[in-house]
């Protein structure tokens, strides 16, 4: 799903993709994204464990103390662009609301609806199996039109 979200960013003029895994993805790199756009794989309705951490991890790095302008803490991620990609054993919605409650902290903005993406074949409610071809070219599109988006400035 990454890798076809990708080809399809990659397809425009002037922008940088730049892929990380959860575990080595800093606040500061997230800090100086244009937008993000998050993968997971749904694991017993949820999304993975090591996307979890990341969000442990770098959620209050990624806000500003406010204290001094009237209490509280602001979102340095505020008004960016995110989507989500989920690659489903069951329904995916579970790990797409999880991945969404957390983003909505950071005050992003759901640019597009995200791709949920079904496994054929492998066992009922496993992540194993392909992927269905018609998933892989909406992950494609998604990438085009985040990359569309940036390089027009409408993201």
């Amino acid at each position: 799903m990454v890798s076809a979200f990708c080809e399809g960013a990659n397809t425009a003029v002037g922008i940088d993709v730049m892929t990380r895994s959860a575990e080595v993805t800093t606040a500061l790199e997230l800090q100086h994204a244009d937008a993000l756009v998050l993968a997971t794989p749904e694991n017993f309705g949820y999304m993975a464990g090591s996307l979890k951490a990341f969000f442990d991890r770098t959620f209050y790095a990624c806000m500003a103390d406010t204290t001094q302008e009237g209490g509280g803490s602001a979102s340095l991620l505020a008004g960016r662009a995110y989507s989500v990609l989920v690659c489903a054993g069951n329904d995916g919605g579970g790990a797409m609301q999880s991945v969404d409650r957390i983003v909505t902290g950071w005050r992003m903005r759901k640019a597009h609806p995200g791709v949920i993406a079904r496994r054929l074949g492998g066992e009922a409610g496993s992540s194993r199996g392909a992927l269905r071809s018609d998933d892989l070219a909406a992950c494609r599109e998604l990438g085009q039109l985040f990359a569309e988006g940036l390089a027009m400035g409408a993201l």
